[in-house]
């Protein structure tokens, strides 16, 4: 009986531990254009977008430019099929560009940052708007 509950006790833990562990999220990408994430202009470069809770509740933005970092604070957002690719989802609003989506392959959840006023007063005054998709890459 002692040896069940210990196997019991390990696999629970092991599943929770892959449960936590799958909720992170750690990419990299090349954003060929300066952006805004949150309220914060970043700007051209190779970026990494990863987790610092064990949930994606909170993302820091890294780039190989010191100058070019910072927090984000996403929530949660969904699609009936899962992301195909790993990608970087862009509005761009005129001429400005704003970090809008992030999916990761195989995940029917992604995480999406509220539009920042900036991009809410461009629209407003009637700038055109579409979507720009970057190819992302999952960091083990």
């Amino acid at each position: 009986m002692k040896k069940s509950f210990s196997f019991i006790l390990v696999a629970a833990s092991l599943l929770l531990a892959s449960g936590a562990n799958a909720q992170t999220l750690h990419v990299r990408a090349n954003v060929s254009f300066n952006f805004t994430a949150g309220n914060t202009v970043y700007t051209a470069g190779d970026y990494d977008i990863k987790s610092v809770l064990s949930t994606d509740a909170v993302l820091k933005l890294d780039s190989d430019n010191d100058m070019s970092q910072g927090y984000i604070t996403p929530h949660a957002c969904s699609s009936l099929e899962p992301a195909k690719k790993t990608v970087l989802v862009f509005r761009r609003v005129g001429d400005e560009y704003f970090l809008y989506r992030i999916w990761i392959e195989g995940r029917t959840t992604g995480r999406e940052l509220p539009a920042p006023k900036r991009e809410t007063q461009l629209a407003h005054n009637g700038e055109k708007s579409d979507e720009i998709i970057i190819a992302a890459n999952i960091v083990k």
